[in-house]
């Protein structure tokens, strides 16, 4: 069986009928009938009773249509990726990453990157880690920057950094504030994404007056002195004075990650990129817990 046998007996056994199977091949229905035929000579048995105009699939043709469901996902998947060369050459970067990184650490470096890459063009899009994942796996994104080592099939995880997380409110701590002592009456919750996993290792948060989806919002929510919360530094120092920004006790970090696939290198615009951001990190985040925790004991590095 050709892959175009298989394609119109795909059609077949989806549509249910002929007619509409042409219809979906964007062929006439004797070219796919013809073809059905053929298919049936090279195979040796029949796959469709034919009874007053109708087909009806055979015990064969079920069986196959089994197998067949997954190679013609694969080549789906194929023409998919064959897409995304086409329109992503070389000189063209397609970037996800967290909504709060999207709006504070992602721009920084974007810039610095397209600074010193003049020729090539950055496409930039925001979500949340499932979605990232599923764009990594349909070759939507080259790389995606997101929170935390992941161990998935088939995407490759490369730790840039750690960080800090912080607790935020308008209201004067003593610092360090102890996790156990945030008032859960006032607390913001920041999703269900890898921060909020990694405060749930260290305090349970049941319930909350007020859910969010990213870490920046719950920063501006604090800045509205609506309540409190825990955030990454970058979401944290992009929208609070230093004033509402404090050291949790004991000290939540997070590592920022690189994710791309496994079964592809990264190119080698995506190597410059993560090089810029890796060395910004090295830069930016000593001066960060120097700025926010000065050379205090209880400052976190």
């Amino acid at each position: 069986m050709t892959l175009r046998h298989l394609e119109i007996f795909y059609a077949v056994m989806v549509c249910g009928s002929l007619t509409r199977a042409a219809q979906m091949l964007y062929i006439s229905q004797p070219a796919a009938s013809k073809a059905l035929k053929h298919a049936e000579l090279r195979i040796g048995f029949k796959l469709f009773d034919r009874s007053r105009g109708k087909l009806l699939p055979t015990k064969e043709a079920y069986i196959l249509f089994e197998k067949a469901q997954i190679i013609y996902r694969d080549l789906s998947d194929l023409k998919e990726l064959a897409e995304n060369l086409l329109n992503h050459p070389e000189g063209r970067l397609s970037i996800g990453c967290l909504p709060s990184l999207g709006l504070s650490l992602i721009p920084k470096v974007t810039s610095l990157f397209m600074r010193h890459h003049t020729a090539i063009n950055v496409e930039i899009s925001t979500h949340h880690t499932a979605d990232l994942l599923n764009l990594l796996s349909r070759y939507d994104l080259d790389f995606a920057i997101s929170f935390t080592p992941l161990e998935e099939a088939g995407i490759a995880s490369i730790p840039l950094m750690t960080i800090p997380l912080v607790y935020l409110d308008a209201i004067r701590q003593p610092t360090p504030v102890k996790i156990e002592s945030i008032d859960l009456s006032r607390w913001i919750h920041p999703g269900v994404d890898s921060l909020g996993q990694r405060i749930k290792e260290h305090r349970s948060f049941h319930s909350s007056r007020l859910n969010v989806q990213t870490y920046y919002m719950a920063a501006a929510f604090v800045k509205q002195n609506m309540g409190c919360t825990i955030s990454d530094i970058f979401s944290a120092t992009e929208t609070l004075p230093e004033t509402m920004i404090h050291p949790i006790s004991p000290k939540i970090e997070l590592d920022i990650c690189l994710l791309h696939r496994s079964d592809m290198p990264l190119s080698k615009a995506a190597q410059d990129y993560q090089l810029i951001l890796q060395e910004y990190l090295n830069h930016i985040v000593p001066i960060l817990n120097q700025t926010l925790y000065g050379n205090d004991k209880n400052s976190i590095v």
